[in-house]
């Protein structure tokens, strides 16, 4: 449907019909597809199900200390999976999986609790401790939530080009639909109660506060999605974190940069990560 019809719709129905219009729309996704690059690292990959019942779709290379992949909202398990072969050849099993409603995984919908929910299963199922999580957009900033709640634990927490708290699907919606402020409230106060907080605390960004665990930030200037000033304010949350911008390559090529391998994989091998230099911002 045009999306001028439906900003129409949206201004002339009642306040509970719009959000739940608003609420669709937002939560919609499908499959990408796979760049050759993305298709040659799953090729290589063993296929597992994880999950409490089996239900998560996984993809794991190498041995060793576990590291997990979350992907960002609307990607999917193949975007990280160059990123995580790479790192697998550290000595690490990198395990990348699809998020409910991306993907594989079942549903064309997805929600930010089913991020939370996912990650928290997933790593349950696994057979050992995990070392580090390491997560892109979305996947970082909910994994981190999974964490401040106290849902899962690791050693590492990595967080490429996450945003400080969920304002680009707000930002999306308000420049493409303008939605009325109340049904903005209605759907800002979902977004929150999957958070498990109010939207004031949420926009607080207090999960990446000092977690008890090493972090590391990395963004890239040319970001256009995730601004890398985002590096900069969980940083000032999280004096101990470590910082690292890059200079090229956007919101989502970063995954497969070499750079960025490099960067991760120094970060994971230092013994002391809240004093390695991994690069310089």
């Amino acid at each position: 449907m045009p999306t001028r019809i439906i900003k129409h719709i949206l201004k002339i129905t009642p306040d509970a019909l719009a959000f739940h219009i608003v609420k669709k729309l937002v939560g919609q996704t499908k499959p990408l597809n796979l760049s050759e690059r993305e298709k040659d690292a799953m090729a290589l990959a063993k296929i597992t199900k994880l999950g409490m019942n089996g239900e998560i779709n996984a993809w794991e290379w190498g041995n060793g200390p576990i590291v997990v992949f979350v992907h960002g909202w609307g990607g999917q398990a193949s975007q990280m999976a160059v990123h995580a072969q790479e790192i697998s050849k550290r000595g690490y099993r990198c395990i990348v999986f699809d998020v409910t409603g991306h993907g594989d995984a079942p549903k064309n919908y997805t929600q930010w609790d089913y991020f939370i929910r996912d990650v928290t299963a997933f790593s349950k199922s696994l057979d050992d401790k995990i070392y580090a999580y390491v997560g892109h957009s979305a996947g970082a900033m909910t994994m981190m939530a999974a964490h401040h709640l106290g849902r899962i634990q690791a050693e590492k927490f990595i967080c490429i080009c996450a945003p400080s708290y969920p304002f680009p699907p707000i930002r999306a919606l308000v420049r493409k639909l303008d939605p009325r402020n109340s049904v903005l409230s209605w759907y800002k106060k979902r977004i929150a109660d999957q958070f498990e907080m109010s939207w004031s605390d949420l926009e607080k960004s207090e999960y990446y506060a000092n977690p008890a665990s090493y972090l590391l930030l990395v963004y890239d200037k040319k970001d256009r999605f995730v601004p890398h000033t985002e590096g900069d304010k969980i940083h000032s949350l999280c004096p101990k974190s470590t910082l690292v911008k890059t200079e090229t390559y956007g919101h989502t090529r970063i995954l497969v940069a070499d750079e960025l391998n490099i960067i991760v994989g120094d970060y994971l091998t230092a013994k002391n990560s809240a004093t390695v230099t991994v690069s310089s911002n």
